[in-house]
Order: structure tokens, then sequence, then C-alpha cells
């Protein structure tokens, strides 16, 4: 491990501080917000409820838009000013969207956007207020007919107009999602340095695939170089209305499985993954597992992140936490384990489930000020 570490850029912050393990991108031509080098927040109370050793929770809404996706837009763009393109292009249930018209903005780039019809409204205004041009589409993140076109359309529109394809997949942007294996990175990094073994598991939440491909690469980069001496087991947990990965899993298939979504999770509509082969491969390769949860577990577990961990996350983000749930259930997981479940993005992302939340609690008194005294 101290090869390793001594690799690391000391006077860089965030995903740069590992750039001799990245595509290589010139000084200057790297664009940066302080993305990655997240907290990672062991629980107080969840851990002994379900009875295991411990779990830590990576908190990517500690990114500068409020989702892991920072990462990939920094080193999107980064690339995209590399090569002298002309602007960017690409899909976005939310956060990708956010993030890379954020990062464009900075780098001073056009950036088009093509979003799904349904998309939560305070992730499509963070793209707005940074001048994306965007376009819904119809039937977007519902079929996986329409999506295909979506993307066929945007490489065709890249290729014609010399703009770089900002799709969060490897089959669009190999060299931008090499920036998620830097939270196997610091997940590593992390352990190391408090001396505690890896983790058994890792949960991630999965929609178009990127993310748990992009974690499992670092993971076997690691452990292929000697930094580690075990990969953790990788679960990819997905909602059952959109669970074309995990149920090819189940069948032993090499394929996501057709089919279109019903998922009300934002994040995770993805009927037509970009990635799912790749998800697949590591899962058929090694000792991960597939998970299915239903959305209404999802909304409790993220309930129950804010009331008993303090941590408000998007409904995504709580997608693992359900996922190890399941997990445990399933005996995929024995009681006394250790775990890291990732937590994709902030929960102020999706104003329509806070108000969901807010009308299940007491409704807050309106008081008099001479009325105060007698409260204490």
């Amino acid at each position: 491990m101290k090869d390793w570490l001594s690799s690391i850029s000391s006077h860089k912050r965030g995903i740069w501080r590992y750039e001799s393990m990245l595509p290589h991108i010139r000084p200057d031509k790297q664009i940066t917000m302080g993305e990655g080098g997240t907290a990672l927040v062991r629980s107080q109370h969840i851990a002994k409820e379900l009875g295991l050793s411990s779990i830590y929770f990576k908190l990517e809404s500690g990114n500068p838009t409020g989702s892991y996706k920072d990462r990939i837009s920094a080193m999107g763009v980064s690339w995209a000013l590399e090569q002298g393109k002309n602007g960017c292009i690409g899909t976005s249930s939310g956060n990708a969207g956010a993030s890379a018209a954020a990062y464009a903005a900075r780098a001073g780039l056009p950036y088009h956007l093509f979003v799904l019809e349904d998309i939560v409204e305070a992730k499509l205004m963070q793209a707005v207020i940074h001048e994306a041009e965007i376009i819904r589409i119809k039937g977007f993140g519902e079929s996986a007919e329409i999506g295909e076109q979506v993307f066929a359309f945007i490489e065709q529109e890249a290729a014609k107009r010399n703009l770089e394809v900002m799709i969060t997949a490897y089959q669009f942007n190999a060299v931008a999602m090499e920036a998620v294996k830097t939270i196997a990175f610091e997940l590593a990094e992390d352990f190391t340095a408090t001396g505690e073994p890896m983790p058994d598991a890792v949960f991630v939440p999965v929609g178009g695939g990127g993310l748990y491909t992009g974690i499992w690469n670092g993971f076997f980069e690691l452990m292929e170089k000697g930094f580690i001496g075990r990969m953790p087991r990788m679960a990819a947990v997905q909602s059952d209305g959109c669970s074309n990965i995990v149920r090819a899993w189940q069948q032993g298939s090499a394929s996501p499985l057709p089919g279109d979504s019903t998922c009300r999770i934002s994040g995770l509509q993805v009927p037509n993954p970009p990635d799912g082969k790749e998800v697949l491969r590591a899962l058929h390769a090694g000792d991960g597992f597939g998970i299915e949860v239903k959305d209404d577990e999802v909304w409790m577990w993220q309930e129950k992140l804010a009331t008993q961990e303090g941590i408000l996350c998007e409904p995504a983000a709580a997608v693992s936490l359900a996922g190890l749930h399941q997990a445990l259930k399933e005996k995929r997981l024995q009681p006394g384990s250790s775990a890291v479940c990732i937590l994709t993005g902030a929960g102020y992302k999706d104003n329509d489930r806070l108000r969901a939340i807010c009308r299940s609690k007491p409704e807050i008194p309106m008081c008099e000020i001479s009325e105060l005294s007698g409260l204490a």
C-alpha cells in the first residue's frame, strides 16, 4: 500500500489527487470545483438495528452540485477541453445534467441536454440556472426504444458538430467514467488510514450501470497491482420497477433483459442501461450479487437515514441501504458483517419527496410570543 499512497498528488484535492491512475489531461485543462474527497461516515444506529458490525455511508452529496456525477463531469469536461471540442451534449434523468451544466459553464463550453419527460424539477432547475440548452423528450425514461433513439441521435450530433458526449456510461464516454474509480480509491485509502480491513460488501445503486462498473474497476485495479489484498463483494441494487440487470443476473444472462420501466425513483429509470453488460460481466466474474428492492422500501430507508443517522439523501441514494436490508433477508450477507453504502446524491435534489415526508410529520404549531414562556 505504501507505493500506491506515495503516488497520490499531495498538492491536489479530490479526484485529481489520483491523476497518475487516471487518463492524462494537462494541468491547464483540468476543470475542478473540489469534487471528490467525500466523507465516509460510520452508522450510529442502523448497523446495530440490522445486526452488522459496521455500516459506513459514502456521502457523495458532498460534491459541488450534490452528487457523484461531479467526478464524471470534471473528467469529461476536462477531456473535452483537452481534445478541443466545441461543446458538450448528453442526456440526464437529473443529476448528470445538473452536474455537466455546472462544469461546462465553468469551462466556458455550451452544453446541449436532453432530459426525461418527468425529470425532477429541482435537478432540472440546476441545469437551467447554469444555462444549458435543454429539451424534454416524451417517453424518455420509460420506453427502452425511445431511449435507444435518443442515444443514437446524440452520438450523431456529437460527431457532426465536434461535441463531447456527456452520457455517464462507459459505452459513450469511457474516459469521463474513469473518474468513478476514485470512489474505490478513496474507500481503500480511508480504510487503510483507520487500520480497518476492507468491508465485506459495498452496496451500489444501479441505473445505467456506470457507477457500479467504475467502482468495481477501481477495486480490481488496486487488487491487481497488489495495493489491496481482496475486493469487497459488490452488490448491484435496482428498483424492482426497473431491474433489467438484476433479473438478467438471476437468469445467468450476459445482457440486460428487455422491458420498460415502472420505477418511481429518479435516477434509476433506465430501462436500456448502457453499461448493463459491464455490470453483468463483473457480477459473473466475481462473488458480487444483484438485489431488487421495492420503491416503498427505498422511501422508508431514506426517512430512517434522516431520523436515525442525520443523513438526508435522495431516494436513489437510499436504494443502497434498502439493498443491504434485502441482502440480509435473502441471507446474501451474514449478521456481523461490515458494509459500505454508496449514497449517491443529496436530499435537497428531490423537493416532491421532501414534501411527502414532511406531510407525514406533526403539523408545526404557531404561537404568540407571549405564549413561549409556557413552553419552557
